[in-house]
């Protein structure tokens, strides 16, 4: 569970949004858990990317 909770602190970080509850929740998560969720996201977002650009130009 807390690497759902990890990715879920990446992600609304990168949209820019968190409450200060859940922001203080994301103390405890360990240094590893956020970096795998921030590679994660990296790459769904490098990927999604790299689908519409081969979609737009097919």
């Amino acid at each position: 569970m807390p690497m759902w909770r990890a990715l879920g602190a990446v992600l609304s970080a990168f949209a820019g949004i968190r409450k200060g509850r859940a922001a203080a929740h994301d103390i405890r998560l360990h240094w590893w858990q956020v970096g795998l969720a921030v590679l994660l996201a990296l790459a769904g977002l490098i990927g999604g990317l790299l689908l519409l650009v081969s979609w737009v130009t097919s």
